[in-house]
């Protein structure tokens, strides 16, 4: 049986739980406006971290999907500044990552930017790379996470949240992705 959870942040998506995605599936957790925890981050994205001061046999093992977590980290309209609540926001997500310094390949995770319909598509591939390159500065300078892991990929509007409603505000995110084995 497969989980869904839906983390959102607002202006950047974080998801861990099972949704289908371009590349295969992925667990996405969403925590909207939240602020995920790093025990939180680091238990959906690393379980594998429960086996290293392990004295026992551990069976926990990295997952074979890709891991997402979703949060909707808002960002002023046309623009890729981070501000204080989005900072806030990315704190937990941070120290997780920053606990898994050295131990993770060059670009394992994804920050995947991501935009409404409004505008052309060529503003929003670029608004949306924009985005996910601030998140990676924020996490490099802020946490000391490693900037070889971190890889930030603009979508733009390709992959809408909510189809439905293609320039409402929840289609501007910004997701970690881990990739798959």
């Amino acid at each position: 049986m497969k989980l869904k959870y839906s983390l959102i942040m607002s202006g950047i998506v974080v998801a861990l739980g099972v949704t289908s995605a371009s590349a295969g599936e992925r667990e996405t957790l969403s925590f909207g406006d939240k602020a995920p925890s790093a025990s939180v981050v680091q238990t959906f994205l690393f379980p594998e971290a429960e086996c290293e001061n392990a004295k026992y046999q551990c069976l926990a093992v990295r997952p074979s999907t890709e891991r997402s977590i979703g949060m909707d980290v808002r960002f002023q309209t046309g623009s890729a500044e981070l501000t204080p609540a989005a900072k806030a926001q990315l704190e937990g997500l941070g120290q997780a990552l920053a606990s898994r310094n050295g131990q993770l390949k060059p670009g394992e995770i994804v920050i995947e930017g991501h935009a409404d319909a409004r505008g052309s598509a060529e503003l929003n591939k670029r608004l949306s790379q924009e985005r996910a390159q601030a998140v990676v500065k924020h996490l490099v300078s802020t946490h000391a996470v490693d900037g070889k892991v971190l890889k930030p990929v603009g979508v733009g509007k390709d992959r809408l949240k909510d189809a439905a409603r293609p320039e409402s505000e929840v289609n501007s995110r910004v997701e970690l992705v881990r990739s798959a084995i």
